[in-house]
């Protein structure tokens, strides 16, 4: 019974990282529609006599807009989105959040399962960065790569708390323990799914998760 209703709060979360996901999406889509919008008004104001202060405010404008265009691009639409998703969060919050990923690696996931440990992941970091005052020190780097017959998945986040361990997980410094924790449960049940494992090491004010994961070639293992 415990067994059961252990999985039961997992699968709780995986479905509560698709429904962000779903949200997500259609609030990028959004955005994409008003930054399509912001294009053409920017060629309008050119066009006019404008002042130096005015011309240097929309070249800043401009920038923003192919930064914009350019980041988490990464080759696969589910993981851009939560990338997208988390990296406006931490814009909004003074979080410095990098990613290089080569989103084609993700193509043998399914979607809720992408949803699922790039959203827990992220989200953990978020929570983390967020209680360190400096905002010079929040800091978020994650990384998809392959290495040989393995996919890598890299969640780096500058951490001051000193953390501690109980049967080989992190124990939560929350006071309400009862669902705390299930987030990287989900991770581990997914990724589980396909054989791989997850790696937790933290030292010098960083923790670092590392999530390797088996590729099967198209032909043969």
């Amino acid at each position: 019974m415990r067994a059961r209703k252990e999985l039961e709060a997992v699968q709780n979360v995986l479905q509560n990282q698709y429904a962000q996901y779903v949200q997500s999406k259609e609030s990028i889509e959004l955005i994409n529609y008003k930054y399509h919008d912001l294009k053409h008004q920017i060629a309008v104001l050119r066009s006019e006599e404008d002042p130096q202060k005015r011309e240097a405010f929309l070249d800043e404008m401009e920038a923003e807009i192919r930064q914009y265009e350019a980041q988490n691009k990464t080759g696969n639409k589910v993981l851009d989105t939560v990338l997208t998703s988390k990296s406006l969060y931490c814009n909004k919050n003074g979080i410095t959040f990098t990613c290089v990923a080569d989103g084609t690696l993700l193509d043998f996931m399914d979607v809720m399962d992408i949803c699922s440990i790039f959203g827990n992941a992220l989200d953990n970091a978020i929570e983390c960065e967020m209680k360190i005052q400096d905002k010079e020190k929040r800091l978020i780097h994650v990384t998809v790569s392959r290495q040989k017959a393995f996919l890598i998945l890299k969640f780096e986040n500058y951490c001051e708390e000193k953390l501690q361990y109980q049967d080989g997980n992190i124990a939560t410094t929350k006071k309400d323990k009862k669902y705390h924790g299930y987030g990287m449960k989900s991770i581990r049940y997914t990724v589980n799914k396909y054989g791989g494992a997850v790696t937790i090491d933290t030292k010098e004010n960083w923790f670092d998760l590392k999530i390797l994961i088996p590729i099967k070639e198209e032909q043969g293992d």
